[in-house]
């Protein structure tokens, strides 16, 4: 199913660049929280809503979507210009076994890096949860909200990079794309561009709706009435990665 030299390689050529932007969220809360903390003097302090700002709707996002972008392109289309892929499609292995381990490879880096920013933003959330009102099960619930929506524009970044033959059009579409629709989900919260909601995808993870305030607290929320939206992101991403497949194995990939 799948190959583990492509993996290697892809690893190898994108290690560094998904080490420095997917773990961006987790040295952001690292730095905010404390700095927060501090400055309040003894007292609760809101963190909530200032990682709301800074983190789910703005840097968290922005900064792992370039590696997102860079990546998809550069394991697809860019292989395609170069004339790598046509070498590794006349070897013994199956265009199926290509795409899915390609796909996987993505799918995978995402994934691991939102267990890595668990897991490194766990301890400095734990020894000031008597300061802040954050918990760790909202965090958990917004963090895997963000790592959906990435999921989701991933496959469209992935689906332009497998369509097209040329970078600069893979660019356009699937950069363009994901960023409009981040810009049309800003412009939403204008009053009188709230409509501009209705045509944006990021407009499906409404990270305010995972948590209800209880006790001075923000705890989690029903799954009712979250789990509609995260699925329709998992579904959308799913549903565009295979059919991503189903382009590269039928798409003529001598150039």
């Amino acid at each position: 199913m799948i190959n583990k030299a492509i993996i290697k390689q892809h690893l190898k050529s994108n290690f560094i660049l998904w080490l420095i932007l997917i773990i961006m969220p987790a040295l952001f809360v690292n730095l905010i929280i404390p700095l927060t903390v501090n400055q309040s003097g003894g007292t609760p302090v809101s963190i909530t809503e200032i990682l709301q700002l800074v983190i789910f709707t703005s840097i968290g996002f922005e900064i792992p979507l370039i590696y997102v972008i860079i990546a998809s392109n550069k394991i697809m289309v860019g292989e395609v210009q170069t004339g790598r892929i046509t070498y590794v499609v006349a070897s013994p292995l199956k265009r199926t076994t290509i795409i899915n381990t390609k796909i996987i490879f993505m799918v995978s880096s995402l994934f691991i890096g939102f267990i890595l920013n668990i897991i490194l933003t766990a301890p400095v959330i734990t020894m000031n949860a008597s300061k802040i009102d954050l918990t760790m099960g909202v965090f958990i619930a917004q963090l895997a909200g963000m790592f959906l929506l990435l999921f989701m524009m991933c496959s469209i970044t992935f689906m332009a990079s497998t369509y097209f033959n040329k970078s600069v059009w893979s660019y356009v579409v699937g950069a363009g794309l994901p960023i409009l629709f981040f810009i049309l989900s800003m412009l939403s919260s204008v009053p009188a561009l709230e409509a501009t909601k209705y045509i944006s995808l990021n407009s499906l993870y409404n990270e305010t709706i995972v948590y209800v305030f209880k006790d001075n607290k923000f705890v989690l929320a029903s799954a009712s009435k979250w789990f509609g939206q995260y699925f329709a992101m998992f579904a959308i991403g799913t549903i565009v990665f295979i059919a991503s497949a189903y382009v590269f194995k039928t798409k003529d990939l001598l150039l």
